[in-house]
């Protein structure tokens, strides 16, 4: 039995670790998903963490030990190709959701609610926003 690989978006990230205002209701979500539930983002999530991180002259070595607990998945050419050829108006989610897809993840979570209308076709989009459980 392989274990569900479930997608963080940077936006997710973002929130957990600069403690935003959705920051309860995103831990609480990410809490809730399956305990064999591998969690995992990009590589340029990752990347784009480490920015603010950088821009806002914080501890990296808190970053770097915040993203070490999440699987990093690579990108690739495929996945540029995949967001050039699907891009619904945001070539950054569509990049997301071609790596998404390319390592076989089941859902993607975020905070984005414009999210699943672009890209929901293509993979299962959970989108968090107040009120919802």
């Amino acid at each position: 039995m392989t274990n569900e690989l479930i997608f963080l978006d940077t936006n997710v990230l973002m929130e957990l670790l600069f403690r935003r205002p959705q920051h309860d209701l995103v831990l609480a979500s990410v809490m809730a998903l399956p305990e064999q539930a591998i969690v995992c983002t990009s590589v340029l999530s990752a990347a784009i963490l480490l920015y603010f991180v950088e821009t806002e002259k914080l501890d990296k070595t808190v970053a770097y030990g915040f993203v070490k607990g999440y699987k990093i998945l690579n990108m690739t050419h495929a996945d540029y190709l995949w967001a050039e050829e699907n891009d619904q108006g945001d070539f950054e989610d569509a990049l997301q959701v071609g790596c998404a897809k390319r390592h076989g993840c089941s859902s993607l979570l975020t905070l984005d609610k414009k999210f699943d209308r672009m890209y929901g076709k293509y993979l299962s989009i959970l989108a968090l926003n107040k009120g919802s459980s």
